[in-house]
């Protein structure tokens, strides 16, 4: 979770320090990439992990 946190306050910094220098606050963009990072990580947290083969090489 702490992960997860960090990205999204990294991400809404970048998108303040690029609407600063390019007078663009698009909020639909950085929405939309907002809820493609929590659904990413809600469906990763969902779906069973694979256990891994040890091929003894």
């Amino acid at each position: 979770m702490k992960n997860i946190l960090g990205l999204i306050i990294g991400t809404i910094a970048g998108w303040l320090i690029w609407g600063y220098f390019t007078d663009d606050f698009s909020g639909e963009k950085l929405f939309m990439f907002l809820m493609g990072i929590i659904m990413g990580y809600i469906i990763g947290r969902i779906t069973p992990k694979r256990k891994k083969v040890d091929l003894g090489t």
